[in-house]
């Protein structure tokens, strides 16, 4: 294992995490308004929306290991990891613009020309995500410190969340001056040009340590298997994650179906959107206290309990403004988020579980095989939601029946605590207990010094 600061400066944890400005301005977008996009502006159904989106998020997750696995066996002067965040910024910004370009056909064309915008959009973010993503675990291996660094990331992450809620739908009105799907390409356009204009950054603020061949041998095929087989914190991990997606997923997602249409406002989803992600900038620092004192395991779980009482709440309370549903949403956040801070947090320390058992260290490939569960599971969750919707009756564009606005809130409702539910459940069983990890870290760099 190369050797690493045990703390970070406050520059280089700013350089390495603005990052997640650039990637939350592309993420947020397609986590808020691109299915919405799908059915509103193109006018493709709801169940259409939902499979193009699951099948754009398992292509993704495919992906992730991939990229891991080609990270891992990288050697370049500039490092493993950074080349590609610099050298991937530029087609992920045509990609992230051609994914909101409408095409002069309809029907299956119209079908197969955004499933494959979509595709080439996913294949290109991965790129970056997962070398940025492994990057986090080659700058500190001290755990108190990455959930520094993981707090840090939510906050750049929150911010781009309140860019992307913020701008978007006055600047599809001012942009497409009627034609939403006109006003949504340009917006891509200007979303694109900004996080293009970050990974150099990136790049040029973080290090990466001299790799020592032979401490640090290329993993074969099957070291990478072995890293992850019998690694029970990650497995745990990833069921957390597969469950809680569905509750972040249609949280997200029902938010400006359920303005428009429930509440009849559909301009106040944009103060909705910002409020939310403007107050995680303050709920991240919160959660990174919590964790410090309580663990990430602990953390996570109450979490749960905060997203499921909130959805009971939901389902037991009528709430019929939009001010009621701004503070629902905020609240609901506060789980959400700490479910993201646990994830996040968890993963980079299931590196050194694994190393611990099997004496191999690829992290680029757990990271990538980690975030392919978490994106199947979002797009399994998105193609649930546009099913969900088209059982309901929904139809865009027109005033729902009272039957299909209590399926919406039934959605709301149900997938999202049966998710957390059984994220608590499989998090009882998780090994990394409030410092194992700190422990690990120690024997491992004892076996390092009795190996020199």
């Amino acid at each position: 294992m190369a050797k690493v600061a045990d703390r970070l400066t406050l520059g280089g944890k700013l350089g390495f995490t603005v990052g997640d400005y650039a990637c939350n301005l592309y993420w947020q977008s397609i986590t808020l308004f691109l299915m919405f996009y799908y059915t509103d502006a193109l006018g493709l159904s709801a169940g259409t929306a939902g499979l193009i989106y699951m099948i754009a998020s398992i292509f993704d997750g495919i992906l992730d290991p991939i990229m891991g696995a080609i990270a891992d066996r990288t050697r370049t002067k500039w490092g493993r990891y950074r080349p590609f965040i610099l050298l991937g910024a530029v087609p992920l910004g045509l990609s992230f613009a051609f994914l909101y370009w409408k095409p002069a056909t309809t029907a299956f064309g119209l079908t197969a020309v955004v499933l494959a915008a979509h595709l080439l959009f996913r294949a290109c973010y991965t790129v970056i995500s997962i070398p940025l993503t492994s990057l986090n675990a080659r700058l500190t291996s001290s755990s108190n410190e990455r959930a520094t660094l993981t707090g840090f990331r939510m906050i750049f992450a929150s911010l781009g969340g309140v860019t992307v809620s913020f701008m978007t739908q006055p600047m599809v009105a001012y942009f497409g001056k009627g034609d939403d799907a006109k006003g949504f390409f340009y917006v891509a356009c200007v979303l694109a040009m900004i996080a293009t204009s970050i990974f150099p950054i990136v790049f040029l603020s973080t290090r990466e340590e001299p790799i020592n061949a032979d401490k640090e041998p290329t993993p074969s095929l099957k070291d990478y298997w072995r890293t992850i087989r019998g690694n029970t914190a990650f497995w745990i991990v990833m069921i957390g994650v597969t469950f809680s997606a569905l509750f972040s997923t249609i949280l997200g997602k029902s938010v400006l179906y359920y303005y428009k249409y429930a509440l009849h406002d559909a301009a106040a989803a944009r103060y909705a959107l910002t409020i939310k992600a403007a107050a995680g900038v303050l709920i991240i620092p919160a959660w990174v206290f919590v964790i410090r004192r309580i663990g990430k395991t602990a953390a996570w779980m109450t979490s749960c309990a905060i997203g499921i009482v909130g959805a009971l709440f939901f389902a037991l309370v009528p709430i019929e403004s939009t001010g009621q549903m701004t503070v629902y949403f905020v609240y609901m956040n506060i789980a959400a988020l700490g479910g993201f801070m646990g994830y996040w947090g968890m993963l980079p320390d299931t590196v050194e579980y694994g190393q611990w058992q099997t004496g191999i260290r690829a992290e680029s490939f757990v990271f990538g095989f980690g975030i392919f569960f978490q994106k199947a599971a979002l797009g399994i969750a998105a193609g649930i939601f546009g099913l969900g919707m088209d059982m309901i009756g929904y139809v865009p564009n027109t005033e729902q029946t009272p039957h299909t606005l209590a399926g919406l809130k039934t959605l709301m409702i149900v997938i999202p605590v049966i998710g957390l539910a059984l994220t608590a459940l499989a998090l009882v069983f998780h090994p990394l207990k409030r410092g194992v990890h700190d422990r690990l870290v120690q024997e491992l760099e004892a076996r390092t010094a009795a190996k020199a």
